[in-house]
């Protein structure tokens, strides 16, 4: 899928092999897709497919670091100087839950796709939850500064705030319970906490 590969990819040929993949692991799922099978959605033979990467896992953990480049790409877009707390928040919500991860609920293997995706990259996830909700912390201490929200309610800690809001978007996904439900649970959680930020 073309939405999930940065600009910054310079490789084209990485760059269609990730896109493959991504679509032949929403179709199959993560134990029932192949090398083969990836290699063939990418237009290549295997032993060219292998050229780039070793195994299913490092492609599955290529996609994982993927996701969290064009999300940080995403939120440093969308969080300007000035936003209400509730944009700044819906922003959020937006960057993490793009169309791949619309893609991912819409797929009948999306339970399997989340779980291979802590098994197999959980240090990615880890590290690029901590990248976002930096991004966010940056954003909530900078309006603080500027007197345009406070953070009152949770004792002027940016950083715990970031933390926790990414945290419970990302404890929000249920792919059974559909991508719909999942914005709205957002949407409702984003609210609240906006309320207490503002001013």
């Amino acid at each position: 899928m073309d939405h999930l590969i940065p600009e910054a990819e310079v490789d084209p040929r990485r760059a269609a092999i990730i896109g493959a993949a991504f679509d032949v692991f929403c179709r199959y799922g993560f134990r029932r897709t192949a090398m083969e099978d990836i290699a063939r959605a990418a237009g290549m033979s295997r032993a060219a497919l292998y050229l780039h990467y070793r195994n299913k896992q490092d492609i599955f953990r290529s996609l994982a670091q993927h996701y969290y480049d064009v999300t940080d790409a995403r939120l440093r877009q969308a969080l300007r100087p000035g936003l209400s707390p509730q944009d700044a928040l819906d922003a959020v919500v937006d960057a993490k839950a793009g169309p791949e991860l619309e893609a991912m609920f819409a797929s009948p293997h999306g339970e399997e796709l989340l779980d291979a995706n802590f098994s197999t990259s959980a240090d990615i996830v880890r590290a690029g939850e901590a990248r976002i909700a930096a991004i966010l912390a940056d954003w909530l201490a900078s309006e603080t500064r500027a007197d345009r929200i406070t953070l009152a309610a949770v004792g002027g800690d940016a950083d715990a705030l970031a933390t926790t809001i990414i945290g419970a978007i990302s404890g929000l996904k249920t792919p059974s319970a559909g991508y719909a439900a999942f914005r709205a649970d957002c949407g409702r959680l984003m609210a609240l906490i906006g309320r207490g930020l503002r001013r």
